[in-house]
């Protein structure tokens, strides 16, 4: 086993015993994956005791407190460049966020701030996320959705387990057909995590990056209404192709279910329509001066005036203070190799694939439409 292969597994067999054993029972899984359901039971029951110490020592200090300032949150489709808008807007020293220990091990996390056990995590923690080149490290900023998983059954992130009941899943990352029950769990247990990152950034402004929030706007407005939003896009036929290799990856390591290619295919086709057309029925809702929209490219091509116009319209000030640490992070990331996925998003496939099912997102962020050209790769 690879050790992001081990580290994502773990990920999953740290959170909440009961939960584990609810969606083993609600969803099932393969036999022939008995050791990864064994290895998740084992792993959940003897952190139990890790769990209850730190609900004794800080479950009433997380109650208490408030967050000072209305979130900034990052929303767009899983890998729609969500991570690097929010690594480098985390560069400004105004904003906090949630760093990766407290997501890897939501519920015994403060426990980890101890060196020893500080030390154990970062030995075993992987140098990239494996579906991509993005580095790991333990107090950087990370998207906050597998600490809720943590929690509750109630989170897309089971999915890479549970590939087979992606509908179901997806419920909860637009909280339709949900009952009030699982509304007000999942309401509780994001309040959570964010004021618990908010204890771990001393009260800063919170940057909070996690795509499944992306269909979430009207339950976001409803906890935080004076909350600020940056949506970011990407071109489509990228985001096909890097969604589908995020899904092979993750469940390769996690899975319990069997998998095909046309399953994830279908399940990447879903998780966009659901997610991005919940994003643009809802939009609306958010105030004037409240949201800001960007598209990777234009991120890309030009970040520093781009990072100021978003800055702007948001209304949100000290962005000359940031400018030194924006352009420090980004020279870091200028050898950084991003995924070649160029002859696949030129396939004949992928084109009708993403022109039948997407053609709404292209029209909505001014993406070129591509053609196919008759041949299973073409020399575009």
């Amino acid at each position: 086993m690879k050790p992001f292969e081990f580290a994502a597994l773990m990920s999953f067999a740290i959170g909440s015993f009961v939960t584990r054993v609810q969606l083993l029972w609600s969803y099932g899984f393969e036999l022939r994956w008995w050791w990864r359901v064994a290895l998740l039971i084992l792993v959940s029951f003897v952190t139990i005791p890790l769990r209850m110490i730190e609900r004794m020592v800080s479950c009433k200090r997380i109650k208490r407190e408030e967050l000072r300032n209305p979130p900034v949150f990052i929303l767009g489709h899983w890998r729609s460049g969500t991570t690097f808008l929010h690594q480098l807007m985390a560069q400004d020293p105004q904003f906090g966020f949630v760093p990766s220990y407290q997501v890897f091990a939501s519920r015994f996390s403060e426990l980890l701030e101890i060196p020893f056990f500080m030390a154990c995590t970062k030995s075993v923690m992987p140098a990239n996320r494996g579906f991509d080149n993005v580095e790991l490290h333990s107090d950087e900023p990370q998207e906050e959705e597998l600490a809720v998983a943590d929690r509750l059954p109630y989170s897309i992130f089971h999915y890479f387990c549970f590939p087979k009941n992606a509908k179901d899943l997806l419920r909860f990352t637009t909280m339709d057909n949900v009952t009030q029950k699982q509304y007000t769990s999942v309401k509780n247990a994001y309040d959570t995590v964010l004021r618990k990152a908010s204890v771990f950034s001393k009260g800063k402004t919170l940057l909070v990056k996690n795509p499944a929030n992306t269909g979430r706007v009207p339950l976001l407005l409803e906890m935080y209404p004076n909350a600020k939003f940056i949506h970011i896009s990407r071109n489509p036929y990228r985001v096909f192709c890097s969604t589908y290799h995020q899904h092979v990856v993750m469940t390769q390591a996690c899975s319990l279910q069997a998998t095909t290619k046309q399953l994830l295919y279908d399940n990447v086709i879903l998780f966009f329509k659901t997610v991005t057309e919940r994003y643009l029925r809802t939009k609306s809702q958010i105030p004037e001066g409240h949201l800001t929209e960007i598209r990777f490219e234009d991120l890309m091509n030009d970040p520093v005036n781009q990072m100021k116009r978003m800055y702007g319209e948001l209304g949100l000030t000290g962005f000359d203070k940031a400018l030194p640490h924006f352009d420090e992070y980004l020279k870091k990331q200028a050898a950084y190799q991003q995924n070649d996925f160029k002859g696949r998003q030129d396939s004949d496939e992928i084109i009708n694939l993403v022109n039948d099912n997407w053609r709404f997102a292209f029209d909505e962020w001014d993406y070129e439409v591509k053609a196919p050209c008759g041949n299973a790769q073409c020399d575009r």
